[in-house]
């Protein structure tokens, strides 16, 4: 037999895959990030369908990245880091860097930003603090994961440019400045190619440009044909699938995979599996829990305040209303979900620090406006001095399913507005994992947003809305006036098996800028309980130095942030962030502060030439407090090594089409690449009926019922742990062939779950 060294073919096939559904060779993977999701060993799932080990849920990405604090993503990274240890994980699925191209993806909660700087220093400060407790860190999903709807089968259709600038530069600057232990790939294709397939992505960009030398696992159930994801450098397919050894070895003795490149994925994870097992016998759970509530006040950003009605003197009536005043989510759903170890509502923390008249739903979760409801929160809200409303989005915050709307239900809206129309003060807290449409606060007279900020968020609401704590986060992500000024809103649903992102680079607050479009409320926008000025700013293009004093009588945060205008000849969106940095500053303190920049900052992606240019050319340097409060700027001249740029052409993008096959009637023939949800238009008349019937079972799980329905033939008979031969018999199952399907599983029985999977080969000299 064919040998490298110690590697034989054979053991290279069954050992570039899983062995069971969390663990490779020893290797125990665990969900994140917003805290440690451990599946229990005998209910191991990737879907939430069980519950997991009690664990500290620390606020999601997109609060995260709220705090623009690099500091304290790096501190949330190791406390998980510290969580996952004491339970015997080795490599945290953690973090997420995708950009957030649409408020419309439901997974949009697990994502840092709409801006790849933030992503990526914030992603790798997380990184740095996962590593530090010896736990490996899994950057995802690599790469174009913008939607969730037919994630497994949907074309991100993007041209070169904006896949350079904005796609991929969260992932080069995590593995650049922070070198995570693996990488995992999405589930989509991009520009027609998988991703676990995709040979540019993996082997000349991510190894070759930017030097990784991890191991790319696969998401789970991401792989659609293995011998092509091995030749691209796909190393580990996860979980354990039977079908995979087969597959590669029929693919070797075709002469349609080198076994070179079976051995290169072999070794490289053998190397992780050769990392030493991270070890902490105990972890301060109530300093988590602490440091959990600490994350969430920064994590807060204060969208309105008029007349300073907060903080909450003392002394006032308050009256609180809104249902999530009891029960506000503090995480998103799906693969992330944590099981918190503790819990809290604001109401029970509010009646604890100021005088609580009374408290009144005002709607209920899933329903439709309860005008009595309605009628009794208002009649509470004018025997007080101010209201309290708590609003939050229950649903659409979800991996598996995008929202189907940018608006809060409609039920939360009337009661605001029943409250401003009734002469209310009202104060609205909002409980949401992404920009939603605000066009309702009008009447309000403030508006904190605290986002899915944890375990730890009614405590610090309660602390930010008495003053015992101040705001100081700032959006990382545009707040829109109306959804239809989205860049891609036209564009971001129109089919499951395809995203085309023809708005190019105009991504967030991009496109605003580049259109003089002023938003709702602008990316990196936040107000506190005191303010600052500026003084002696000086620019170049290394640095931007300044002074900043806060110029109010309570202590806070200033978060600085630099903006560059290219040339008309880099043919670039709007303004780009070069850098950020955050000063906490006294009442009545000043302190020097600089943001540092670098070529980087400067440089396009021209795809003509396939690499990073320098336009030459007159470049604006902007220093201010949000991307629409811009205070100084300068204007420098770089001589660059190039002269122009050429625009990002997104006429031409078009999605490569997804391939079933179906009889002269249109009914659907099954292969091992249907999608489970077409099998609704099955030839055989059982198959339909057991597909509605599945849908049905599943109606109230929006992870779960997203996922499966483009989920691929392939994916279920890996989760299931089918055999070879019992996939083809799923197959004939779904095509009407009931017989042949049966003879072939009733031959070949379903493999045990402790079954081993091959010997481990030797260690490589």
């Amino acid at each position: 037999m064919n040998k490298r060294e110690n590697w034989t073919i054979s053991h290279a096939a069954e050992y570039v895959v899983g062995e069971d559904f969390w663990t490779a060779h020893g290797v125990r993977f665990s969900d994140g990030p917003a805290g440690l999701r451990m599946q229990e060993t005998e209910k191991s799932d990737a879907f939430g369908l069980h519950g997991s080990a009690a664990a500290t849920c620390f606020p999601a990405h997109s609060a995260l990245a709220n705090s623009w604090d690099r500091g304290l993503a790096e501190e949330v990274g190791r406390r998980i880091g510290e969580e996952a240890a004491a339970s015997g994980v080795d490599v945290l699925l953690a973090p997420a860097l995708n950009v957030k191209r649409n408020p419309l993806n439901g997974r949009n909660f697990e994502y840092f930003s709409e801006e790849p700087l933030i992503c990526g220093e914030l992603g790798a400060a997380y990184v740095r603090g996962v590593r530090s407790t010896g736990v490996g860190a899994c950057v995802k999903h690599f790469a174009a994961n913008n939607k969730e709807l037919g994630r497994s089968v949907s074309d991100s259709v993007v041209d070169i440019r904006t896949l350079r600038e904005i796609y991929l530069r969260p992932f080069e600057i995590a593995v650049k400045n922070s070198s995570p232990e693996c990488v995992m790939t999405a589930y989509n294709r991009v520009n027609g190619v998988y991703c676990s397939e995709n040979e540019w992505l993996l082997s000349d960009v991510l190894r070759g440009e930017w030097g990784f030398e991890g191991t790319v696992v696969t998401d789970w159930g991401g792989t659609f044909m293995r011998h092509k994801a091995i030749a691209a450098g796909c190393d580990l397919e996860m979980p354990a699938c039977t079908l995979s050894a087969g597959e590669i070895t029929s693919a070797i003795e075709r002469g349609e995979l080198e076994d070179e490149k079976l051995f290169a994925c072999a070794d490289r994870v053998k190397k992780l599996c050769s990392r030493p097992h991270p070890k902490i016998d105990n972890c301060d759970m109530a300093e988590h829990a602490a440091f959990a509530e600490k994350a969430a006040e920064s994590c807060a950003v204060l969208l309105k305040n008029n007349n300073d009605i907060l903080p909450l003197n003392k002394g006032l009536k308050i009256a609180v209303v809104g249902e999530a005043a009891e029960n506000a989510p503090i995480q998103g759903g799906g693969s992330s979900h944590v099981n918190p170890n503790c819990a809290d509502n604001l109401l029970a923390r509010l009646k604890s620090m100021r005088e609580v008249i009374g408290y009144c739903a005002g709607y209920r979760r899933g329903k439709k406006t309860s005008k009595k409801l309605i009628k009794r929160a208002v009649r509470l809200a004018k025997s007080a001095d101010v209201a309290v409303c708590c609003l939050a989005l229950y649903t659409g915050d979800s991996e598996g399913k995008d929202r189907l709307d940018l608006r809060l239900p409609q039920s939360q809206i009337d009661l605001v507005q029943s409250l401003c129309a009734a002469g209310v003060k009202v104060v609205c807290v909002l409980s949401c994992g992404g920009a939603v449409d605000t066009s309702w606060d009008s009447g309000v007279e403030a508006l904190l947003y605290v986002g899915l900020s944890g375990q730890g968020a009614p405590q610090a609401i309660a602390k930010l809305l008495t003053g015992e704590a101040a705001p100081c986060g700032r959006l990382a992500e545009t707040f829109f006036n109306s959804p239809e000024e989205l860049p891609s809103f036209n564009d971001f649903s129109k089919t499951p098996y395809a995203a085309v992102y023809t708005e190019g680079m105009a991504v967030g607050y991009r496109h605003y800028t580049a259109n003089s479009i002023r938003p709702k409320y602008a990316f990196g926008f936040g107000l506190g309980y005191t303010k600052f000025a500026f003084s002696n700013v000086s620019i170049d293009e290394k640095k931007v130095t300044f002074t900043v004093k806060n110029i109010g009588e309570r202590e806070g945060v200033c978060v600085a942030q630099a903006y560059i205008e290219l040339p008309s000849a880099a043919s670039s969106a709007g303004l780009r962030l070069a850098g950020f940095t955050r000063v906490f500053l006294g009442a009545g303190e000043q302190k020097e502060a600089e943001i540092c920049l670098n070529e980087r900052d400067f440089c396009s992606f021209s795809a003509e030439q396939n690499r990073w240019v320098t336009v030459g050319g007159t470049y604006r340097i902007f220093l201010g407090e949000s991307s629409d409060n811009l205070s100084f700027s300068s204007e420098i001249n770089l001589k660059g090594d190039c002269d122009f740029v050429a625009p990002c052409n997104t006429s031409l993008l078009s999605p490569a089409p997804y391939a079933l096959t179906k009889n002269k009637r249109g009914r659907v023939i099954a292969d091992m690449t249907t999608p489970f949800g077409e099998l609704i238009n099955s030839r055989a008349i059982l198959v339909r009926l057991v597909v509605r019937t599945t849908f049905r079972i599943f109606r109230n799980n929006d992870m779960v019922h997203g996922s499966l329905k483009y989920a691929q033939v392939r994916m279920g008979a890996q989760f299931a742990k089918f055999t070879p031969r019992q996939a083809e018999g799923i197959v004939d199952f779904f095509n009407g062939k009931y017989f042949k399907a049966a003879w072939k599983f009733m031959t070949k029985n379903r493999i045990p779950k402790d079954k081993k999977r091959g010997e481990n080969p030797p260690s490589r000299k």
